[in-house]
């Protein structure tokens, strides 16, 4: 983590401000492997919008890197706080409003919540198994993804703020639905 340079907080409209990482002065990029997508690719209360919150099932990987990261973010943000924050808070504050990538569903699934771009700027670019391009799939869930995050920055929204975690692209390998009978 010594090539992250989290870079000075922006207003980007709605109240949100980003700060952006860089890693080695470019975007950090993060291919973990293939994942399952656990619910189908959303954004709250707006059935019509085009970015939206994906979720991929957690895996001891996922969380250690996460984990190491969010430390990273943390102790940025610990050490001034007024810079990313916009006030003088304790490490205790500060901790108390951190929001982590890594969630826990009522049900007990462990996952990590990312964006993706349904259309316009940043869309998401999909890719089958030959790697060439193709369209998004109607169903995610009854897909193979191996995507590939980009760890854009640090996200500040009202008093919270965390790691804000884009799919850029995604290999999409269509599952086969098998009768169970």
């Amino acid at each position: 983590m010594t090539s992250l340079k989290l870079g000075e907080i922006a207003l980007i409209g709605k109240g949100a401000k980003v700060a952006p990482l860089t890693c080695d002065g470019g975007i950090l990029k993060w291919t973990p492997g293939p994942l399952q997508i656990l619910f189908q690719p959303k954004a709250f209360n707006d059935p019509a919008a085009t970015r939206v919150s994906v979720c991929f099932k957690s895996t001891p990987q996922i969380e250690e890197y996460i984990e190491e990261l969010e430390a990273w973010i943390l102790k940025e943000v610990v050490s001034n706080p007024q810079q990313y924050l916009g006030q003088a808070l304790s490490e205790a504050q500060v901790r108390e409003r951190f929001t982590s990538a890594i969630k826990t569903s009522e049900k007990g699934y462990r996952h990590l919540r990312a964006k993706m771009n349904l259309a316009g700027k940043g869309q998401v670019k999909c890719w089958d198994e030959n790697k060439r391009p193709r369209q998004p799939p109607d169903d995610w869930t009854m897909c193979d993804v191996q995507p590939c995050l980009h760890i854009k920055g640090l996200w500040v929204m009202s008093k919270d703020f965390g790691l804000l975690i884009e799919m850029a692209d995604a290999l999409v390998s269509e599952s086969s639905q098998l009768c169970p009978f």
